[in-house]
């Protein structure tokens, strides 16, 4: 991708130019007419501060433009795991409790005051390695577990500031980085900027802990790859966060011209190796580049306003959406920085979409919009090769309201919202995405509030949900590649659902006085209840 490349798909013509069975063309399960009506809403954390909005402007004479693009996908989130452990914490008694989630034995171990907001720390790719750290936000303080090779927890507490509801860690469990996130904060008076962060080095022996102030309002907290810097995504713009023996804020970097230009509406992103922070604007055609060391500023124009801007894991590729033009960039990162014919273009003129979810592996894009009813969604293959911004387009017969790709890229699950005509209070889709099948639609009695996907090669899909007024409670597993999909009925209403691919795991975690957990095997389907571990009694559906 050193030199610009547009495609453009336009219809039977591009179906005629694919070769047979390769992702071409419309599929046979693409709508043949205008998008189904249909009901939006219903899900938990659409908008706030990860919402991606944008769209073109109103001109004096032409209609409104759509309404923005939202990030739902962020507000379906797991509580903490690590390796076979499921970690629950319960502000009202104080205590943190460790599930193994195949033994289902327990550990239970004394917080500060209102333990709240868990986070893991034991690096991703360690399976050895069982640590988290808890926010207590009674006593203003963090207490940090850590599994005792012979059983039990060893722990610690390090003071934060008040107020504290979010963490960001390092890769490796080096730091932490208590913030406040005014998202989660109802009706904030406008003098609270909640710029307070507490940094905690966590390097056993040698653990502290530092109060700093940063921008007005953080949005987002990253921290570099390599642990020795960390960004905070404020309203004047990033400040840089030395990780060292004595931490500091170093710098402070402005991401557009005008930084008090209504902050609200900017996207920014922070490459994993911490060298640049890409930022999307409502309205704007460019994207801005912002270098971490020098805090110099660079853009790069394209197509139209650019409706959502998503960096891959790696850094390496950023996917920019142009939905007025219906255009997908593939932007190779660092180079389209510098180079203006970095990249490459997929124009589909005959769909709608303003978002995208891409792969982990980045091998496959999902194209879609949610900004209006639309059950169309656009599989894009992003690997090297012939088949390269090839694309085929389905319909997943409900308005797309989120979309969650595999690791692997080969299949997803859509969300719907259900349209007008349904008695259905929820849809899903699994779509496979490298083979030319059809997405499997269901319909639910009750809305999904809650998503999870183990990876390959064993890769399932856990949807919970959840209507309190009629008691319908459970949760689906969508079994990959065959596309089977059984319901599970809960007993009590379901708060998240994840996945422990070392245990071969699903669970789902409930809402019950005393702990309630449904562990699912993610190769029988089998499910077992764990209830009371709150009280340290062990009852086993």
């Amino acid at each position: 991708m050193n030199a610009l490349k547009t495609v453009a798909a336009l219809g039977v013509l591009g179906s005629l130019l694919a070769p047979l069975g390769a992702c071409g063309s419309s599929d046979d399960s693409a709508a043949s007419g205008a998008p189904s009506d249909g009901g939006g809403g219903g899900f938990p954390g659409t908008g706030g501060s990860g919402a991606a909005s944008g769209g073109s402007t109103m001109s004096d004479s032409g209609p409104p433009p759509p309404p923005p693009e939202q990030e739902v996908e962020s507000s379906f989130r797991a509580p903490v795991t690590t390796g076979r452990y499921v970690w629950s914490a319960n502000p009202d008694s104080g205590r943190v409790a460790l599930i193994d989630a195949v033994t289902l034995e327990l550990t239970i171990a004394e917080a500060g005051f209102g333990p709240t907001y868990l986070a893991a720390l034991s690096p991703a790719d360690d399976d050895d390695s069982d640590a988290a750290i808890v926010l207590n936000v009674l006593s203003h303080d963090a207490t940090v577990f850590r599994r005792k090779a012979g059983g039990g927890l060893d722990t610690l507490t390090l003071p934060t500031h008040q107020g504290a509801n979010s963490w960001a860690v390092s890769h490796d469990g080096s730091w932490a980085i208590a913030w406040t996130d005014a998202a989660r904060i109802e009706k904030p008076d406008p003098t609270d900027g909640f710029q307070d962060v507490t940094v905690l080095s966590l390097t056993p022996g040698k653990e502290s802990s530092t109060r700093l102030s940063v921008g007005y309002r953080p949005t987002s907290v990253v921290i570099a790859q390599d642990a020795k810097r960390a960004f905070a995504i404020t309203e004047p713009g990033i400040s840089v966060i030395a990780l060292s023996a004595a931490p500091s804020v170093t710098a402070l970097f402005e991401v557009t011209d005008d930084p008090l230009a209504d902050p609200a509406s900017r996207d920014v992103s922070v490459t994993p190796d911490g060298a640049l922070a890409l930022v999307r604007r409502d309205g704007s055609s460019a994207v801005g580049f912002v270098d971490l060391e020098t805090g110099a500023r660079t853009e790069r124009p394209l197509g139209g306003p650019i409706t959502d801007l998503d960096l891959h894991p790696d850094g390496k590729i950023a996917l920019a959406v142009v939905r007025e033009k219906s255009e997908l960039w593939v932007l190779p990162i660092p180079e389209a920085q510098t180079d203006p014919s970095a990249g490459d273009m997929l124009a589909i003129p005959t769909e709608t979409f303003g978002s995208v979810s891409a792969s982990e592996d980045g091998s496959t894009a999902l194209l879609f919009t949610n900004a209006t009813p639309n059950d169309r969604l656009s599989i894009v293959d992003l690997r090297a090769g012939a088949d390269y911004l090839t694309h085929r387009t389905v319909s997943i017969k409900s308005p797309v309201l989120a979309v969650f790709p595999a690791a692997d890229g080969q299949h997803a699950l859509a969300l719907g919202t259900v349209p007008q005509s349904s008695t259905k209070q929820g849809a899903f889709s699994v779509i496979p995405t490298t083979k030319l099948l059809s997405p499997k639609v269901v319909g639910t009695d009750a809305p999904p509030v809650a998503v999870a996907l183990s990876p390959a090669p064993t890769t399932r899909g856990l949807i919970a949900i959840r209507d309190e007024q009629k008691k319908k409670y459970g949760v689906y597993v969508a079994r990959m590649p065959s596309l089977q999909v059984d319901l599970i009925p809960l007993a009590s209403p379901p708060l998240s659902t994840g996945m422990l691919p070392q245990a071969k795991r699903g669970y789902v975690a409930q809402k019950h006085p005393e702990g309630r957990i449904t562990f699912i095997d993610l190769e029988d389907g089998s499910a077992r209840t764990l209830t009371g571990f709150e009280l340290g009694a062990k009852v086993v559906d």
